[in-house]
């Protein structure tokens, strides 16, 4: 395993701790919101975790959660309100439209209860692996993560950002930390301490790189210098058929890859330039540390995938989800992907 990069390792366990905790928030909130979009732990933990009940606004929000999040999202999918909680429906509900910096944000009260809900299952999942993995491995990567394999890992947030393909999915940080940040005081949870080491490693990398850490690492690492079918890449990479179609998307207009007939996927020579930078980029132990603790927790497979079963009847077991589930089950660092795709859709780490 000495060949994969400590991002890929720190995101397949970022990946199988984040997904094992959506389903247990599903499983737990099924009877109480079920009828609502489901989120995902990057949502609650950039996002409605720092939302209070008695209002917040989206300065302080991005200030605090140290990262944007899809607010119109979250309104439109029934966990906040914006604005005054009296005056009827918005101008522009759902969207962006009209939000500013001094918008008052107020979880619904779904979302009130999910902020509950949220952090017990967060906790439990931690237990979880404590009991399945070993105090001893957890306890080590958590030793390892502080204060960080960055010095700058603990004022990242909690998740990895969410990231847009008009700007070839690259991840951008809010600055500055306001007074009465629960981040900033106390224990911050594994699962936070994972995302904060893993988004000062992607920030790390796409510092003057050729192209975004997901590009590099989910697509143009796995098309190489084959001519791959675009339908492949979501087996090939473990990242959501839409997040493929934004990738690819964005690939082409840059001319890093080309689409033949047939839906044939090839890299052009600069694409094939921006592979090689990244491997660049990527190539070193990084933080033995850090490494040695991943390669407790991935190399343990069974208790990896363990965690990865969906609830019965959970979203990760319907058509066309159930197809990766099965290959996480089977073999999850094979499946998992080398880095998130956290997109504006529910902030699931693969881009469902």
């Amino acid at each position: 395993m000495a060949e994969v990069p400590l991002a890929a390792l720190l995101s397949w366990a970022w990946v199988a701790f984040a997904i094992e905790v959506d389903n247990a928030v599903e499983a737990a909130g099924s009877d109480r919101v079920g009828r609502l979009f489901r989120i995902s732990i990057a949502m609650w933990a950039n996002g409605l975790r720092l939302i209070e009940e008695n209002g917040t606004t989206v300065d302080d929000l991005r200030a605090r959660a140290r990262a944007a999040c899809n607010i119109g999202g979250l309104e439109r999918w029934g966990w906040i309100t914006l604005g005054d909680p009296g005056g009827g429906r918005r101008d522009g509900y759902g969207t962006h439209r009209g939000v500013k910096g001094t918008t008052v944000l107020r979880p619904t009260r779904a979302g009130a209860y999910a902020r509950r809900l949220w952090p017990q299952a967060v906790a439990d999942v931690e237990q979880r692996w404590r009991t399945r993995f070993g105090d001893g491995p957890v306890g080590s990567l958590r030793d390892a993560l502080l204060p960080g394999p960055l010095p700058a890992a603990r004022q990242m947030p909690w998740a990895l950002p969410e990231v847009h393909p008009s700007d070839g999915l690259r991840s951008h940080i809010a600055s500055g930390v306001r007074a009465g940040d629960p981040a900033a005081d106390g224990d911050v949870p594994l699962s936070g301490l994972m995302g904060q080491a893993l988004t000062a490693l992607t920030l790390e990398h796409e510092q003057g790189s050729k192209v975004s850490l997901p590009l590099g690492a989910d697509v143009l690492r796995v098309v190489d210098d084959g001519v791959v079918p675009v339908r492949d890449l979501p087996r090939l990479s473990g990242v959501s058929k839409e997040a493929i179609a934004m990738a690819t998307g964005f690939l082409g207009r840059g001319k890093l890859a080309e689409i033949r007939p047939g839906r044939l996927i090839t890299l052009t020579a600069a694409g094939g330039a921006a592979l090689e930078d990244y491997r660049v980029r990527m190539a070193g132990a990084g933080d033995q540390r850090l490494r040695a603790a991943l390669k407790a927790i991935v190399s343990q497979r069974e208790a990896l995938a363990e965690g990865l079963h969906p609830p019965e009847g959970g979203w990760r077991t319907a058509k066309p989800y159930l197809a990766q589930t099965r290959r996480m089950l089977a073999e999850p660092t094979a499946a998992l992907p080398w880095q998130p795709m956290v997109l504006h859709r529910g902030g699931w780490p693969d881009g469902s």
